[in-house]
């Protein structure tokens, strides 16, 4: 799991959430490694706060851009 000291950091996001936020993905297409894979689990997404959908750590989105908050809070 990816600690971080920003407690607004979310631990799990959904897949919306991931491509709108994650770095591995430039309007709308996914720029990332090419064989990258990753588990998911029933759970709540940390920043839309959808609950019973597949969610996954930030990394496995490349980690969140560096104005995530600008954007998800505006």
């Amino acid at each position: 799991m990816t600690r971080t000291k920003d407690p607004t950091y979310p631990r799990w996001i959904c897949d919306a959430c991931g491509q709108n936020f994650g770095t591995w993905y430039t309007k709308g297409t996914y720029v990332g490694p090419p064989h990258h894979y990753a588990t998911y689990h029933e759970g709540s997404c940390d920043l839309c706060k959808q609950e019973k959908v597949p969610v996954t750590e930030p990394r496995d989105y490349g980690h969140l851009h560096a104005k995530w908050k600008e954007q998800y809070y505006s």
